[in-house]
């Protein structure tokens, strides 16, 4: 008798385990489309962790899922899942590997980045510093604030825009309609790279708010 008890026990304990694995499985799975949908990642190299608890019956055929912030794209993520009329919060962990940019070469501070300080290499992504750049695009022309030494990873905190414009720097300011185009000349009150809005003082003190270009203009559009 008791060895059918425990037998029963066992049963029964496997009907658990086997129930909690699909249900996890199948969420980290939703949750690897969604986030491949969300961050554009290949869905081999991503690995979803749900850190929140489930009930053992909880089962969602067609899960809906939200950003509760975006200030992280990968590692610890808080998310919502709605389910029916059912909401829950889920903190989940995703594990990605993909291409970053690190510096090929010693970059001294206030450099304009170019191509060839650069390279692409292929690791964790849930690893590295916080604005860490994934694509080159995104990093050339700008100017680092410090020192970028071989093999370290760039990240948004440690470059600024390249400025075409200065702060006090005397522009061309073209103010443009529909049929005309009036040009003049006007001080800078900001510093402002290519594509900004930046506002420039005339010589009769009015303020104007304008767009630069790349042959830093300041464009005013009416």
């Amino acid at each position: 008798m008791k060895l059918i008890k425990i037998f029963f026990c066992l049963f029964i304990f496997f009907l658990f385990f086997k129930s909690f694995k699909a249900t996890a499985y199948n969420l980290s799975d939703q949750l690897n489309n969604f986030f491949k949908k969300e961050y554009s990642l290949k869905t081999k190299n991503i690995k979803t962790i749900i850190h929140t608890p489930l009930k053992k019956n909880f089962f969602c055929k067609k899960p809906v899922f939200s950003l509760v912030n975006n200030l992280h794209n990968f590692g610890i993520i808080d998310i919502i899942l709605i389910c029916g009329s059912q909401h829950k919060y889920l903190q989940v962990e995703l594990q990605a590997e993909g291409e970053y940019v690190i510096a090929k070469k010693k970059i001294l501070r206030g450099t304009k980045i170019r191509g060839d300080d650069l390279i692409k290499v292929v690791g964790r992504l849930d690893t590295l510093p916080r604005g860490a750049y994934l694509n080159e695009k995104d990093l050339i022309n700008r100017v680092n604030l410090r020192d970028i030494f071989p093999f370290q990873p760039i990240t948004s905190f440690m470059t600024r825009p390249y400025w075409l414009v200065k702060m006090n720097q005397l522009v061309t300011v073209k103010m443009k309609g529909v049929d005309f185009e009036v040009i003049f000349v006007g001080k800078s009150l900001s510093n402002g790279a290519e594509r900004q809005k930046i506002r420039v003082q005339l010589k009769n003190g009015k303020v104007l708010t304008g767009v630069i270009n790349n042959n830093s203009e300041v464009i005013v559009f009416l």
